[in-house]
């Protein structure tokens, strides 16, 4: 859990300079662009849905009998990276697109691959949108307006399911699906 935390703490930094040219402008503690918080967005939603499964559900992770490389995560990674980053940077494609299209083919790819993840991939996917309505539903309850002072709509569909953007809900259903079995698939591990 500490390991893919942290990997997407970091994570979260960088793809945040890509989110505020097209998706939305923070305000962070600092005042700057890029805060402390995405960090920390980063490292407490990775690994929620990264043990998730395991732990609301009370399973145990066994190691597979088959021993496979361990080359196919590095691929995935980098895959994720190249596919987020080149689309936005080089093509252009907004970083919403560019997201679901990453994280929708790494777990299109890790569940290929290990189909038996597909229901650790289902659940966090689905514990990535009950995650949404906290982190939407808390700072609107606190500060009603959040949302719409901070998201730019005039680039997103401005449709919302609750309080919270339709894409929002999208973002945090790929994330948690892609997630979810990350570790698993890295390790080789079977749930039970």
């Amino acid at each position: 859990m500490l390991k893919v935390s942290i990997l997407f703490g970091i994570g979260g930094v960088l793809s945040e300079f890509v989110y505020v040219s097209d998706w939305w402008h923070p305000t962070t503690i600092t005042g700057t662009l890029i805060g402390v918080e995405d960090f920390m967005f980063g490292f407490f939603f990775s690994g929620a849905v990264a043990t998730g499964y395991e732990v609301l559900l009370k399973k145990t992770l066994q190691p597979r009998p088959e021993n496979r490389p361990h080359f196919r995560f590095r691929y995935i990674a980098l895959a994720i990276c190249a596919i987020f980053f080149g689309s936005t940077l080089l093509f252009g494609m907004h970083s919403f697109t560019a997201t679901i299209l990453a994280f929708g083919l790494a777990t299109l790819w890790m569940l290929v691959l290990r189909p038996d993840l597909l229901a650790n991939a289902a659940f966090s996917g689905l514990l990535g949108i009950v995650l949404t309505l906290a982190f939407f539903g808390i700072p609107e309850l606190i500060t009603p307006g959040w949302v719409a002072s901070t998201w730019s709509f005039e680039k997103l569909s401005g449709y919302f399911v609750l309080f919270i953007p339709l894409e929002d809900f999208f973002w945090f259903l790929t994330a948690g699906a892609c997630i979810g079995p990350l570790f698993k698939f890295r390790k080789n591990y079977e749930v039970k």
